[in-house]
């Protein structure tokens, strides 16, 4: 079992530098800080190799079985963007059991989306014994959310989330 905790982060300043439209033309500069409010993610082997899904914020629960990679929608789109990129790569042959929780709603600007993201990423890599670096975990996330999802985001609150 693998049990992940990430912080939710607050901007001071800065915010829409860190998308890529501005940034790569004028740089960009954020100021934020990880503060103690945490996402949840637990990470479980499942006896019969399916992917099961549950989130407490949203009420939920979903199964695929053995072989079967969820598709990238919703409800659920980021875990299954997450679960899809490590089962693309054989990481998750066993299946997994993710429990997702939150110490604060979605949708409050405190970037939970993201640390949520790293949380998935921190979870599923150190399940499947994959090593990866702070920096490394933030731009999987940011991955997922801007290039896997189609989010319009930068990438402040990934980081902040995976460095604190």
């Amino acid at each position: 079992m693998v049990i992940v905790r990430t912080p939710v982060r607050i901007s001071f300043g800065g915010g829409g530098t860190d998308l890529a439209a501005y940034y790569r033309q004028f740089g960009g500069f954020v100021v934020s800080a990880a503060i103690t409010r945490y996402c949840y993610v637990i990470a479980n082997a499942v006896p019969d190799g399916c992917i099961h899904i549950s989130s407490a914020d949203y009420h939920m629960w979903q199964a695929y079985p053995r072989g079967v990679t969820p598709p990238i929608a919703p409800p659920l789109a980021l875990p299954k963007a997450a679960v899809s990129w490590f089962a693309e790569r054989g990481l998750l042959a066993s299946g997994v059991d993710l429990f997702l929780a939150s110490e604060v709603p979605p949708g409050t600007g405190l970037g939970s989306s993201s640390a949520m993201a790293v949380a998935l990423v921190h979870a599923l890599a150190t399940y499947a014994g994959l090593r990866m670096t702070a920096v490394e975990m933030a731009e999987l996330a940011c991955s997922l959310e801007i290039e896997r999802l189609n989010m319009p985001i930068g990438k402040q609150d990934q980081y902040a989330s995976a460095v604190g």
